[in-house]
C-alpha cells in the first residue's frame, strides 16, 4: 500500500519536481496514475492466465481498453495545462510577442468553441447509449463515454483560465 500511495503522490510533480497545483491537474493526475497502475495489473494477469494457465479472462481485455480511453481524454487535459499538445508554430515564430499574445487568445478561444461541440456532441452519444452494455463486463458504455464530456468541460476551463492569465498580463 505504501508504493502505491507513493506512486500517486509522485504523480502530481513534473519530471523536473516541479509540483502543479492547478486543481485539474490535481484531480486528475492521481486519477490517471491509478488507472494506469489497474490498467497494467489488468493486462499482466491476462498474460499470465493466457499463456501460463492456458485460461484467458474475458473480461480483462475489454477493462484494459475502458481504462486506456479514460487514460487518453483525461490526459489530454494535462497536456492543455502543461502545452505539449502536437502544434504548427511555423508562422507563429514570426510573430511580435504583442501578436503572440492575440494569437494565443484567439487558440484559447478555438479551444473553448471546439471542446463546447465536442460536449453538445457526446451528449446524445451518452443518452443513446445508456441502455447498450458491454459484452465481458455488462457496464453500461455510458459510463465508457462520460469520459468525453468530463475531460472536455476540464479544457475548457483550463483555456478560460489561460485567457484570463493572458488578460491579466500575467
Amino acid at each position: 500500500m505504501k508504493t502505491i500511495k507513493k506512486f500517486i503522490i509522485s504523480s502530481l510533480s513534473d519530471d523536473d519536481g516541479y509540483v502543479n497545483k492547478d486543481l485539474i491537474s490535481l484531480i486528475f493526475r492521481p486519477i490517471i496514475a491509478s488507472l494506469y497502475l489497474v490498467m497494467i495489473v489488468i493486462t499482466f494477469t491476462q498474460v499470465i492466465f493466457r499463456y501460463m494457465l492456458d485460461s484467458a479472462l474475458p473480461w480483462a481485455g475489454e477493462l484494459a481498453i475502458f481504462l486506456f480511453i479514460w487514460i487518453i481524454f483525461l490526459g489530454a487535459s494535462i497536456a492543455l495545462i502543461k502545452g505539449v499538445h502536437i502544434g504548427v508554430d511555423i508562422f507563429t515564430n514570426f510573430l511580435s510577442a504583442k501578436y503572440k499574445k492575440y494569437n494565443l487568445f484567439l487558440i484559447n478561444f478555438l479551444i473553448i468553441i471546439f471542446c463546447s461541440l465536442i460536449i453538445f456532441g457526446s451528449i446524445p452519444l451518452i443518452i443513446d447509449n445508456f441502455t447498450q452494455r458491454s459484452p465481458a463486463l455488462e457496464v453500461r458504455l455510458s459510463f465508457v463515454y462520460a469520459c468525453i464530456p468530463i475531460s472536455m468541460t476540464a479544457m475548457i476551463f483550463i483555456s478560460l483560465k489561460k485567457i484570463n492569465k493572458l488578460i491579466k498580463g500575467n
